[in-house]
């Protein structure tokens, strides 16, 4: 392989709204054809083919100067995937698609001046240095030919068999072999085997075989913007901190009556919905937007093999993931700076930065939060798991910081296990956790902030496994935090949270009932009366049961965060980098499987590769 090397323009950029605001210099050198890339396992008696993913990456310049904090964050470089598509995999490059009238869409190559006079005219055609007007058409491909030192190969490990008896011819037109031996160091007997070879034509699998299917709404595409929601509207995007997103003017579109698209304004901020789906063996997952995940079911036991139909899962256990900047509620006193959520804030305000699907997996990577001009979060999606890779990168966050954590749906999920809890606690929406403070000491004011609490967990969020149980056969969900990279080492102050409050209104939700006005403090008349509305009922008669709750709402809290946008250098010196990830297991009745699970990431399978001989 060869690594690239590359140089870029820091820390400015500003006028660019670019994720290539850099140069990759020229590599001589050029690694195998990765559209020859083939894999097999041996069975004991013959080879088996199996899947094989290649992704390949190369260095993107993030810069977004239509940011209003773009002046902070101004160029910051990541190491991510080169989006487009080809005959094992499809996606796209999709923050470059700025034009279209009612979808977004990449230029047109028939109307390619036009469509640039346009963008010109608008201020939203800012190439970057390796950047050209055809470039604008397509995906941008990895400038380094062939497998590269920072590409990936995808393999299941499931897929591994046993060693090939020395003296095995290679399989049938296929050279060049190498063998993936992978160790599990917990099993240090039970290596098992994969094999790599050069075959023309490459791997027989594709995107069309693959167990992960991503399939992106028939109107993941269409313009909205924060006009397209009713003031009063639960689902609502984008009505706070409109400066800080992608910025892109143009035009919004409605059906008249004959259901012909019509321009209804003139916008100064749309954004595609990004709507999709993900379907696997293993679970089915719903999001409605680029922050807005909001679904997520398990296989039922009994359907495993039957196809992935709506019928063949059990309950959706996922209200929301939900994002907190500054403090964990609108109701709360504790930050001078206000309020952040997933929905009225990031969600508007970030950009897809593309998606790609493949033989073994699926990935989206997101662009964009609020201030933080230059944070990504990038989701990979497997047969049984799947993964949240966040890249923190923004000014400092005082307390109560950082919040990631996914909230549940009330009755779907019954029970809740963590390393100090092997036999699990009720979720009732009665707190276990005693670390959860709701109220400034003297004062009594509404504070509601998270601190660690060692007697119900570990103190550290990091390589800390829990899980969260459906009830009767809804399957179970398994999760462990990692920290990627030595960057994060200069904030470790990532602890676990932990939620059972049904009386915990934090501004954002669908279960129990939406919530009225997110984003609001539930003091807010309106929302009030929007709960009252909901429930039937006047306002202070309602239970905590009829509002917005958080049910065995869990996740990583950053206590406060430092200048994490890589101290204007624009290299990753600073920044936060971790993932998360979670396991879906089905089940016919809850139990506690973490000791089957995070092995995979707290002790992971080694990989060794050698030539096969």
């Amino acid at each position: 392989g060869v690594t690239s090397t590359y140089s870029s323009q820091l820390p400015g950029g500003f006028g660019v709204r670019s994720a290539h605001n850099g140069r990759i210099l020229p590599v001589v050198r050029t690694g195998a054809p990765v559209d020859q890339v083939a894999a097999y396992s041996w069975t004991g008696s013959r080879w088996r083919e199996v899947p094989v993913q290649v992704d390949e990456r190369f260095p993107y310049f993030l810069a977004n100067a239509r940011s209003d904090f773009g002046f902070f964050s101004g160029t910051d470089q990541e190491l991510t995937y080169a989006w487009a598509p080809d005959r094992h995999s499809t996606g796209e490059e999709a923050w470059k698609k700025v034009f279209g009238t009612c979808e977004a869409r990449y230029a047109d190559p028939a109307t390619l001046a036009a469509d640039i006079a346009t963008a010109k005219k608008a201020g939203i055609y800012t190439p970057g240095p390796q950047e050209t007007e055809q470039d604008y058409t397509h995906a941008m491909a990895d400038p380094v030919a062939g497998l590269d030192d920072d590409d990936e190969v995808a393999l299941q490990a499931g897929d591994a068999g046993v060693m090939a008896p020395p003296g095995t011819a290679a399989p049938k037109g296929a050279s060049d072999g190498q063998t993936v031996a992978v160790a599990d160091p917990l099993d240090p007997a039970g290596t098992r085997y994969l094999y790599l070879f050069r075959k023309a034509g490459g791997s027989s699998f594709t995107a069309a075989t693959s167990p992960v299917q991503m399939q992106r709404d028939a109107d993941a595409d269409r313009w909205i913007d924060r006009g397209s929601f009713a003031d009063s509207d639960p689902q609502k995007l984008g009505t706070s901190n409109t400066g800080y997103g992608a910025n892109l003017p143009g035009p919004v579109c409605g059906k008249d009556a004959a259901g012909n698209d019509v321009v209804v304004r003139q916008s100064t901020d749309r954004f595609p919905s990004d709507a999709m789906t993900v379907t696997t063996p293993a679970y089915r997952l719903r999001a409605t937007g680029r922050w807005m995940v909001r679904e997520l079911e398990v296989r039922k036991p009994g359907a495993l093999g039957r196809g992935t139909g709506r019928g063949q899962y059990g309950a959706d256990l996922v209200d929301r993931w939900k994002g907190r900047a500054f403090q964990q509620s609108p109701d709360s006193s504790i930050s001078v700076v206000g309020f952040e959520d997933e929905q009225v804030n990031w969600e508007a305000n970030a950009s897809l930065l593309g998606w790609r699907s493949g033989p073994v997996r699926s990935i989206r990577e997101v662009w964009g939060a609020d201030s933080g001009t230059n944070v990504t979060k990038t989701e990979t999606y497997y047969a049984g798991a799947d993964v949240y890779r966040y890249r923190v990168r923004v000014h400092p966050i005082p307390s109560d910081g950082l919040y990631t954590s996914w909230d549940y749906n009330r009755g779907s999920v019954g029970t809740y296990y963590n390393l100090l809890h092997p036999e699990g606690v009720p979720i009732d929406g009665r707190n276990d956790d005693t670390g959860s403070i709701d109220a400034l000491p003297v004062t009594g004011s509404p504070a509601y902030l998270d601190a660690p609490d060692p007697t119900f967990d570990l103190p550290s969020a990091v390589d800390r496994p829990e899980q969260v149980a459906g009830t009767g056969s809804n399957g179970s969900l398994v999760y462990v935090f990692e920290f990627k990279g030595a960057t994060s080492a200069v904030n470790a102050s990532a602890v676990p949270y932990y939620r059972d409050d049904a009386c915990l209104d934090d501004g954002t939700g669908d279960d129990p009932v939406q919530r009225p006005y997110p984003g609001e403090a539930s003091t807010d008349p309106r929302v009030q009366q929007g709960y009252a509305a909901l429930a039937g009922k006047p306002y202070a008669s309602l239970a905590c049961t009829d509002k917005q709750g958080a049910y065995a709402s869990h996740g990583i809290h950053f206590l406060a965060t430092h200048d994490s946008d890589n101290a204007t250098l624009g290299v990753p010196v600073t920044e936060i980098d971790g993932q998360q990830w979670r396991y879906s297991v089905p089940l016919e009745a809850p139990a506690n499987v973490i000791a089957q699970y995070a092995p995979n990431v707290v002790t992971p399978l080694q990989a060794v590769v050698t030539p096969f001989a």
